[in-house]
């Protein structure tokens, strides 16, 4: 039956989750967990928009002495509310978040951290009434944050009440600032840097007994081993078994939110997960895993956006996400971009991608191209598969979403190097000369037009598999066609597929097989095609149901240097 509840995405906040009669996925069983590994201070990393901020959102309402008369109106339907523990209620919380800070010049990074810290200390003043006004003045004028934690922690010590730290998003702002001035990034978290000396302070207060238990989350560990002595106290939890699915969806929570929500029969919430699975799904933290997980926040994006529609969104990824994602260009200019481009080339085009991931990084030795995909990593924008004997970890794209962003940075790259002028107005008309006349002619043209630009030296290295990217991250920009490489089929795997993209319905559905043949290996044309048309027909014979559908077409592309020459394929001439 259909729930009465509310989706609950956007909202970080625990308490007006439940006020608001939101659905909540219940993982309060994880308090429990966390309690008894017997560790104190623990860090989790996950990308942006996992679930980070509403986990320590729970945590500080489950903890906080404020909220003891809260527990049952917060927790009774939940695990942990049945299932208290030791600790509940026992903490004064800091709570700090440095997801907000400006970044723009050094020192209004400076000052906004700063104010960050002492908004914080002076509201855990204000609503505790531990420490005296006199105190307060004197913790609130300080003009650096380590001098201003100090002071806060001299006049908190000997309190009965211990704290528990929880900071969220801890290298929000030091990742932009790694991402565009490496010098900044080091200046600040290492040797003497503002950014280390505020967590030697932190270190410390572990030390004396004022900070009893910290939990931080962030999305990498670059900015931690930065730190390296300034703050070495605790333990990374983000890779272990025990806690991959702590944040996230599993693919039963996401069934379980379509089933509440949509009320769907049967086949249409087969279709829903299908392409719930295809775009948001695929993440693996742990290499000992299983399950893959959902990203939540994309989710509860498509719930809430197909619940006002109903239907499915026009556009799959969330404009907020969309935006998070799209700093990913800064991170190829990360210390060394001639060979973080080469890991891009080798991404886009679909080849095995292997490293072991880095457990610390450290920028005093060479960056290598395996800390640069462990940054790719942590960052949500590759995930593990299998691991070798070796220890490396084969590597991929969790997803059709971050596929997509991927190809969109290619083809933005293209044009700046190039000075390529591709007119979204005449990829759209050429899309939908496709999707409504069958007639492919005008797409290939365009991308005819980019390989004529493309400098001789990108032809040194050339191959189809560039350029099958080039054609996805084009054809992307117009979202009518969801586009598939190498799909698997009993005989092999086909090229290019473009298939129906819900809401969308296209009349027409494509098929292509390509081949890349270089200037001097012209006189092989008219053998290649024939190949790539047996190719073609025998990836769709027995019971692919791809031929059976009236509007699927099929071409063979063979691309000598930039010319397409295209061959339709008729699909009666498989066997059936």
């Amino acid at each position: 039956m259909k729930t009465n509840k509310k989706i609950p995405y956007g909202i970080s906040d625990f308490e007006k989750l439940i006020h608001q009669n939101c659905y909540f996925i219940d993982n309060t069983h994880y308090i429990e967990v966390l309690e008894n590994m017997g560790e104190s201070y623990l860090f989790f990393f996950r990308p942006r928009r996992f679930g980070k901020s509403l986990f320590l959102s729970i945590l500080a309402y489950y903890y906080d002495l404020r909220h003891k008369d809260k527990f049952e109106a917060l927790f009774a339907a939940q695990y942990i509310g049945k299932h208290p523990t030791p600790m509940a209620n026992q903490y004064a919380i800091l709570h700090l978040n440095f997801s907000g800070i400006d970044t723009s010049t050094f020192e209004k990074t400076y000052q906004d951290f700063l104010h960050q810290i002492r908004t914080s200390v002076e509201s855990f003043i204000e609503v505790y009434g531990l420490i005296s006004e006199d105190d307060k003045n004197k913790i609130i004028q300080q003009k650096a944050p380590n001098a201003l934690m100090r002071e806060f922690f001299k006049a908190y010590k000997n309190k009965d009440i211990k704290i528990y730290l929880l900071v969220d998003e801890y290298d929000h702002f030091t990742n932009e600032i790694l991402a565009f001035d490496f010098p900044q990034f080091q200046g600040i978290v290492t040797g003497e840097g503002y950014v280390r000396k505020f967590y030697e302070v932190i270190k410390n207060a572990t030390w004396e007994g004022i900070i009893d238990r910290i939990f931080m989350t962030g999305v990498t560990p670059v900015t931690l081993d930065s730190l390296t002595s300034g703050f070495n106290i605790g333990r990374n939890i983000s890779d272990t078994l025990l806690m991959h699915e702590m944040m996230g969806f599993s693919h039963s929570q996401v069934e379980e939110l379509v089933e509440a929500f949509l009320e769907p029969d049967q086949a249409h919430k087969t279709f829903i997960m299908q392409e719930l699975k295809n775009w948001y799904n695929g993440y693996k933290f742990s290499k000992k895993a299983k399950q893959l997980i959902y990203n939540p926040d994309m989710v509860l994006y498509f719930l809430s956006e197909y619940l006002l529609q109903q239907n499915f969104p026009d556009k799959m990824l969330d404009t907020n996400i969309a935006s998070d994602y799209g700093k990913m260009k800064n991170l190829f200019r990360v210390k060394n971009p001639d060979q973080n481009y080469e890991v891009l080339k080798d991404i886009v085009e679909g080849n095995d991608l292997y490293a072991m991931i880095t457990q610390q990084f450290s920028f005093e030795r060479e960056f290598e191209s395996a800390d640069f995909i462990s940054l790719l990593y942590y960052m949500g924008y590759l995930t593990l598969r299998e691991s070798s004997l070796l220890g490396t970890t084969r590597l991929e794209i969790p997803n059709y979403v971050t596929q997509k962003l991927y190809l969109d940075f290619l083809v933005n790259l293209l044009k700046q190097k190039e000075n390529l002028q591709i007119p979204s107005k005449a990829v759209g008309e050429a899309i939908e000369a496709m999707a409504l006349q069958g007639n492919v002619q005008a797409f290939f043209q365009i991308i005819e037009g980019v390989l004529v630009h493309l400098s001789s030296r990108d032809y040194q290295d050339f191959d189809e598999k560039y350029i099958k990217a080039i054609i996805m991250g084009i054809a992307l920009t117009y979202p009518l066609y969801f586009i598939v490489s190498e799909r698997e089929t009993h005989q092999g795997y086909m090229d290019l597929l473009f298939l129906e993209q819900v809401p969308y319905t296209p009349q027409y559905q494509f098929v292509f097989e390509l081949k890349y043949l270089k200037k001097a290996e012209e006189k092989k044309l008219q053998s290649t095609q024939e190949e790539a048309k047996k190719q073609l027909l025998k990836y769709l014979e027995g019971k692919e149901q791809l031929k059976h559908q009236p509007n699927l077409r099929a071409y063979t592309l063979v691309v000598v240097k930039s010319k397409i020459h295209i061959e339709n394929v008729s699909l009666l001439d498989s066997s059936t």
